[in-house]
């Protein structure tokens, strides 16, 4: 696992391009700034914006040779595949309805993605892109940008060690509260998410209901197998879901509860995931990301904190500065990132879940049947079962 202060010795740089991120985007800047921070990319080419003119400015912005900047995804990916200094990896970071068309190019000309969530909107757009990875095995990583915390690893390390005994329930919220005013005079990049063409059938669940999801199961080291949901509307004028409550159940026997809203005063970025398990219980908060805290029974309350001796292995590596010193948000998402430079520099070709939790395909996958699940069980008023996922 990287270390994002470890720069000598040298590690391979891999050449990137990038689909969306022109000016205006909301996330593609800070994609880009964890690109740098872990010092593991260069970016070469790219795609920024469906406008041409646009696509230049930000290109030159970007410091990106004119021949590189292209008017298309589909210029870019035949380009690409024909240069011999072609990029190793293209980064998705486009509104929800055109990662599909992106990640089917560069997939088919056999060039890793790294795509932002939700992988894409329609059930059957998965199934294409898992045959793709099936037919080609090409690598690819979905930016679930909480795994990459030192903390959330320094629980999943516990779990997996047995330290909370049986797994019994997992809960996860992801409160925030930016259309509590309601939803005029948003900004475009806010606005979308609750525009079904371009967010998909679901709003509060696809944008940071997958997030939840993701922690939930590479966490705990289980998969959901059925859930109910309910979505709702709370905020006039708002049109899609801005609300769910869902109940889980999990493959090793865990029950599950999940709460998400776009309106809940006071929460700026409120995801937390709390673990109850036979032995003790476990809890982080994205807000105060730098502590674990675990409860044995009948034992003191026990606070782990990001960098000190006592972390795990995988927690300790992906640590970046001494303890006291607070490592947020871009640190993860950079940590991320060198995950997935470290996985392709050493032909790793998916991510897996296995000592360290990164985020391939199948991850995706599950993020998109999630959204669908809780959109038919919401319909439905019933439990709605969800798929395993093969990517192999």
């Amino acid at each position: 696992m990287p270390n994002l202060t470890a720069d000598i010795p040298a590690k391979p740089r891999l050449r990137a391009g990038m689909i969306g991120g022109g000016e205006g985007a909301y996330f593609a800047s800070y994609h880009r700034a964890a690109m740098r921070l872990c010092n593991r990319f260069e970016l070469a080419a790219g795609v920024f914006s469906s406008s041409p003119a646009k696509s230049r400015e930000a290109g030159r912005a970007l410091g990106i040779d004119d021949e590189r900047i292209y008017p298309s995804v589909q210029a870019m990916a035949a380009a690409e595949r024909g240069r011999r200094d072609t990029i190793d990896v293209v980064v998705v970071v486009t509104p929800n309805h055109l990662h599909f068309e992106a990640c089917q190019a560069f997939l088919a000309a056999g060039i890793p993605v790294i795509c932002d969530k939700p992988l894409v909107n329609r059930l059957g757009e998965v199934d294409a892109l898992l045959e793709l990875v099936r037919r080609q095995p090409t690598f690819f990583g979905v930016t679930y940008t909480y795994l990459g915390y030192p903390m959330v690893r320094e629980a999943r390390s516990r779990i997996l060690a047995g330290e909370l005994g049986e797994i019994r329930f997992v809960q996860a919220e992801y409160l925030l509260e930016w259309l509590c005013q309601g939803s005029e005079g948003l900004s475009d990049s806010l606005a979308w998410r609750g525009d079904p063409a371009k967010a998909g059938p679901t709003s509060v669940v696809g944008d940071i209901g997958t997030h939840a999801f993701s922690l939930m199961e590479l966490v705990t080291g289980q998969r959901c197998r059925r859930l109910n949901a309910n979505l709702s509307t709370r905020v006039p004028g708002w049109p899609m879901d801005d609300h769910c409550v869902a109940q889980l159940e999990f493959d090793g026997g865990a029950d599950g509860l999940m709460w998400l809203s776009f309106a809940a005063p006071g929460h700026r970025n409120g995801l937390s995931l709390r673990v109850i398990g036979s032995k003790a219980s476990l809890e982080w908060r994205q807000e105060t990301p730098e502590t674990l805290h675990v409860r044995p029974v009948d034992g003191a309350e026990r606070i782990y904190r990001r960098g000190q001796a006592d972390n795990h292995p995988h927690a300790r590596a992906s640590s970046s500065l001494p303890a006291g010193c607070s490592e947020g948000y871009l640190e993860a998402l950079a940590v991320l990132y060198a995950d997935f430079a470290e996985a392709m520099a050493t032909d790793e070709l998916r991510p897996g879940i296995g000592s360290a939790p990164l985020p391939g395909i199948a991850e995706g996958a599950r993020g998109v049947q999630f959204c669908h699940a809780c959109l038919q069980s919401s319909q439905e008023r019933s439990w709605v079962e969800l798929p395993t996922v093969d990517a192999e």
